[in-house]
């Protein structure tokens, strides 16, 4: 994600400020650029909030929970205003992503994998607010996701099971030809399933 920050050098503090105020903005500067400091030695290194961030806690909560109270602050502020605001920030996200893991295949530093890390991480980060936009919960969505490749795979060791001319064949032994039809029968017949349910519950 980018960020651009303006940055402000000791000798700019104003002219018409007091003695004590000019030694307090003096203070405020070197604490913020002891926090600068701190986040360039670790990647859990966080700022101390000072109102709006007060009471999150990133490295500790539940990922989808802190991402819920971050998200909601980053709304309050009007950081993104609109639904075309979120689908650009996805598209330049995934393109970001893409050149930094070219970057680390190109040189696989630990500084070009924490790049790539953080990138992927943006790209959860703005697929989550699209979630919240659309009124879907990004954690239930996920956990579907999960549900959905656990019973597919599910299904395709049964079907391979009830097929007589792989009798004694697993997964890992079929050709790609063989696991995609069946990861597509697999799929279909959940689909099918999902329709009859759907069309019960209306």
């Amino acid at each position: 994600m980018r960020v651009s920050f303006n940055t402000y050098s000791n000798n700019s503090i104003s002219m018409g400020m007091n003695k004590d105020d000019k030694a307090k903005q003096k203070e405020k500067k070197r604490e913020l650029a002891n926090y600068m400091k701190c986040l360039g030695t670790s990647k859990e290194a966080t700022v101390t909030p000072l109102t709006l961030m007060r009471g999150i806690r990133p490295n500790q909560a539940s990922v989808f929970d802190t991402f819920t109270k971050i998200d909601d602050v980053t709304r309050e502020i009007n950081f993104v205003r609109s639904k075309d605001d979120w689908d650009n920030c996805l598209l330049e996200e995934m393109e970001e992503f893409m050149y930094a893991r070219l970057d680390y295949e190109q040189n696989p530093t630990r500084q070009n994998f924490d790049h790539m890390e953080e990138e992927m991480g943006d790209i959860f980060y703005t697929a989550a607010s699209i979630a919240k936009d659309t009124g879907i919960d990004p954690e239930e969505a996920f956990r579907s996701t999960n549900r959905k490749f656990y019973n597919r795979i599910n299904i395709m060791e049964k079907m391979l099971r009830l097929s007589p001319s792989k009798t004694g064949k697993d997964l890992k032994e079929c050709s790609d030809t063989e696991r995609r039809a069946l990861w597509n029968t697999a799929k279909r017949k959940i689909y099918d399933v999902q329709n009859t349910r759907y069309q019960i519950d209306a």
